[in-house]
């Protein structure tokens, strides 16, 4: 070790040794610096999850616009975004008028059935959908297998396999079906569905499928042709079908984003507050620091300290402060995002977790930086003063 890193290494040492000295007064800087960076940390990951939940849920489904029956809006985006299972129909038509558009790449088309837990059935709770299994594409990605469905055959999504099982058998409105494969995890509502063959439903009493009529079928994805404007897309389709509801990837989730803005407003403010707490607690806990050892400063002033030195000095404990607040911060933040994962409705909802990522590392030690140059701050102000005293002035006045 060379002697400017003993220096360094000794200069490090003495700060430790006067902030454990004191530790129990700094016990308190550092715990409203830990809350401060774990509310900041909850902050930013939880506007990041949920923003990259909505994102990664409208691109999984492949398509560009989602067409739906217009009062049904709403109840398609919770399916979507929550896996809520929903029924709702629209006649074939509607998919007749638009397939054929020259703005349109590929068409299907799904149809949501009664809950498996509504249908009296065999297989746990779900959502039964029939699928136009030749020009399917939403499904299609997930799949494990190859394989087309064959009459009396399903695939079933990542979360009623979770519980179900690759069975051979089971009861699907009172007609016997068989497995034949699963969805991998999606994060969106095809996690809780069990995929049929639309044709299958021929085989199946109108009044066992709920108020469905024959023709009718629920939400259409469209896949785009490569350079189609997506305003003139919407606008072709509007002049075929002026009444249908219609998303698109940008719009999915839109309620969801409002409320987020919402919520992070009032996370702005209150981390705004905390801010203030600590900043006048930093600035408080360090007055009292440098009124006591005034004449420490000013005897080290005498025998040839120079201002920076005693800057450096005082602003070393409050970074070692706040690198401690800081770090066990940022495992308060994750432990508070883990659980409100599974308690706060609209992470519920959305079926998020949380995750360590490159970017939940980078937005935790950003959180840290942020909360951690709050302490300094408000050290700083205290600490500047008593490095201006004059060596005498500040061996009196102790």
């Amino acid at each position: 070790m060379t002697a400017k890193e003993k220096n360094i290494y000794s200069f490090w040492t003495l700060a430790w040794k006067t902030v454990t000295r004191k530790m129990f007064r700094n016990i308190v800087l550092i715990l409203a610096v830990s809350m401060l960076v774990s509310l900041l940390v909850f902050a930013m990951l939880f506007n990041r999850v949920i923003k990259d939940d909505i994102n990664a849920a409208t691109q999984k489904l492949g398509a560009d616009i989602v067409l739906v029956p217009v009062e049904a809006l709403e109840l398609a985006e919770e399916f979507i975004l929550e896996s809520n299972e929903k029924t709702f129909y629209m006649d074939e038509s509607v998919f007749d008028a638009v397939m054929d558009l020259p703005e349109i790449k590929q068409a299907t088309y799904h149809v949501y059935l009664s809950t498996l837990e509504s249908s009296c059935c065999s297989i746990v709770e779900g959502q039964v959908v029939a699928i136009d299994h030749e020009n399917d594409f939403v499904i299609r990605p997930w799949l494990d297998t190859e394989a087309k469905l064959k009459p009396g055959e399903v695939f079933v999504g990542s979360y009623v396999h979770e519980y179900l099982g690759m069975i051979d058998a089971a009861s699907l409105f009172g007609s016997p079906v068989k497995v034949v494969g699963h969805l991998k995890e999606t994060g969106t509502g095809l996690d809780h569905g069990i995929f049929m063959r639309k044709d299958d439903l021929d085989n199946i009493s109108v009044e066992a499928t709920g108020q469905r009529k024959k023709s009718d079928i629920s939400i259409i994805f469209l896949k785009l042709k490569e350079g189609v404007d997506l305003i003139d897309a919407l606008a072709s389709i509007k002049s075929v079908n002026p009444h249908v509801g219609i998303m698109t990837r940008g719009s999915i989730g839109k309620d969801v984003r409002a409320t987020l803005k919402d919520i992070i407003r009032i996370f702005t403010i209150t981390i705004l507050i905390a801010s203030a707490l600590a900043v006048l607690l930093a600035w408080s806990t360090f007055t009292a620091l440098a009124n006591e050892r005034q004449r420490e400063v000013g005897i080290l002033r005498a025998i040839g300290a120079h201002r920076k030195h005693i800057l450096n000095m005082f602003m070393s404990e409050a970074l070692i402060i706040s690198l401690i607040g800081g770090l066990l911060g940022i495992v308060l933040g994750h432990i508070l995002l883990q659980i409100l994962a599974a308690d706060f409705n609209l992470m519920a909802k959305l079926g998020i977790k949380s995750s360590f990522s490159l970017m939940s590392i980078l937005l935790s030690f950003t959180a840290m930086l942020l909360g951690g140059g709050v302490c300094l701050v408000g050290a700083l102000i205290p600490i500047r003063r008593l490095a201006k005293m004059e060596p005498l002035l500040a061996i009196k006045e102790e």
